[in-house]
């Protein structure tokens, strides 16, 4: 499953989703790149999120019940 979370620009919503991950206890995997675009593989328990993140926007792909989780998270910081 994938999700959009943020424009990539919007600081404050970066900061969000970075303490999002950080209570779901991500740990980063390992950082690539392939052109214009960084890639962050972490990991969450036992499953992997995948971070993209370019110019316009930051998105995860992952398996649904991680992507969601990490949604429900993200969602309890903007509130």
């Amino acid at each position: 499953m994938r999700a959009d979370i943020c424009d990539s620009n919007d600081e404050a919503a970066v900061a969000r989703f970075r303490d999002a991950l950080r209570r779901l206890g991500a740990q980063l995997d390992e950082k690539g790149w392939a052109i214009g675009v960084d890639l962050y593989r972490l990991k969450i328990g036992d499953e992997q999120l995948s971070v993209f993140s370019d110019e316009w926007s930051l998105d995860i792909e992952g398996s649904e019940d991680l992507v969601q989780r990490v949604l429900r998270e993200y969602a309890q910081t903007v509130a």
